[in-house]
């Protein structure tokens, strides 16, 4: 199940909550690079990473923001 959003989403943070679900592995290997150095955290840091994690979320939810 895909959630797609539309411009006039009446629930925008369930379907993103919805959309994220479908990432469950770009998610955990963002938070485990996160992890791995929370306490130095600096920008960039896991970029690589989130960039999966943001890409998937995007797809799933049916657009390019």
């Amino acid at each position: 199940m895909t959630a797609r959003a539309t411009f006039k989403d009446k629930q925008p943070l369930k379907t993103l909550a919805r959309a994220s679900q479908s990432c469950a592995k770009q998610s955990l290997v963002y938070g485990a690079c996160i992890g791995k150095s929370y306490q130095e955290v600096h920008k960039d840091m896991c970029a690589a990473e989130f960039q999966a994690f943001k890409d998937c979320v995007q797809k799933a939810v049916g657009r390019k923001w």
